[in-house]
């Protein structure tokens, strides 16, 4: 199956804006978005969809928040949509990957997964939680959840697997897609610039609030017009019905990052998806309409 990759940066300072960035010389990578914000200037890379143009005024899921930083941040900017986009093939079957995305990154040096793997539930029920998440992987799962529970998706599970590949890739230092590591065969977000504390503002403010208005129009098509693919990819990823698993990992690169500017803070994360999403004539069944749920904030459930 064919992976379509697509390359952006985000650029963070008082406000957050986006612009097209370079394309990474990899060429076996599958891009995907992440960018939380810090209190610093400094260089986010990652899916141009967070913040790009605004997405339509009505849309059958959720109305998507102005984002709001855990941390000292003024609200981003409407940036500019990318010049052009170009509509992937369609076989039967062919993966399509989002931009570049963020996950864990770990303040020292690597993520460790957990020893232990998570079942996912069959069920679609709101997640529920008598203590906050504290924990990494405890808070990529619940906001995960939230916004697959709003698509009436079943909830995800944390994989030890996944997580351990996601860490092998980010220990490389290069800020590209890989889906061929240990195998392959699972879908793949990826971010850089991004710390292991914001985990949950990339999560929830730009791969589903800054996306979920794009796909307005979409809902119940099984191939849906991809011109604005960039645009909604990772919100696709996070709540594709069928995906029952992700592990994460960040990677602190004090020698620098590869594939981005210097100003970009040596972190790079990447979140791996099973089974994947994005699958060409796949999104009708995949990609539910939004029950209308109140928009969730980064700091829900900490």
């Amino acid at each position: 199956r064919d992976v379509v990759v697509d390359y952006d940066y985000v650029t963070v300072t008082d406000v957050v804006t986006v612009t097209a960035g370079a394309e990474p010389t990899s060429s076996s990578v599958a891009v995907a978005a992440d960018a939380s914000p810090s209190s610093s200037s400094s260089r986010h890379w990652g899916h141009h969809s967070w913040h790009s143009a605004s997405p339509p005024a009505s849309s059958a899921a959720p109305a998507p928040s102005s984002y709001q930083a855990p941390s000292s941040s003024a609200a981003p900017s409407t940036s500019e949509a990318p010049s052009s986009s170009a509509a992937p093939t369609t076989p039967s079957s062919t993966y399509v990957a989002p931009s570049p995305t963020s996950t864990y990154v770990a303040p020292t040096t690597t993520s460790e997964a957990p020893s232990s793997t998570w079942a996912a539930s069959s069920s679609s029920a709101a997640p529920t939680s008598s203590a906050p998440a504290t924990t990494y992987s405890d808070i990529v799962v619940l906001h995960h959840n939230l916004h697959r529970y709003n698509h009436s998706a079943p909830n995800i599970g944390w994989d030890g697997d996944l997580a351990s590949t996601a860490a092998s890739i980010a220990s490389n230092c290069i800020y590209a897609h890989n889906v061929t590591a240990s195998g392959g065969g699972y879908g793949q977000n990826i971010a850089a610039g991004v710390e292991a504390n914001n985990i949950s503002a990339i999560i929830t403010d730009l791969f589903y609030n800054g996306e979920v208005g794009w796909y307005d129009g979409l809902y119940g098509q099984a191939q849906p017009d991809m011109t604005n693919f960039e645009h909604w990819g990772h919100f696709s990823q996070i709540v594709w019905k069928s995906t029952t698993k992700v592990g994460c990992a960040t990677q602190y690169c004090p020698n620098g990052l590869a594939n981005v500017g210097s100003d970009v803070s040596p972190y790079f994360t990447v979140c791996n998806y099973g089974p994947p999403g994005n699958y060409a004539n796949e999104y009708g069944s995949n990609v539910l309409s939004g029950l209308q749920e109140p928009t969730v904030q980064w700091n829900q459930g900490l």
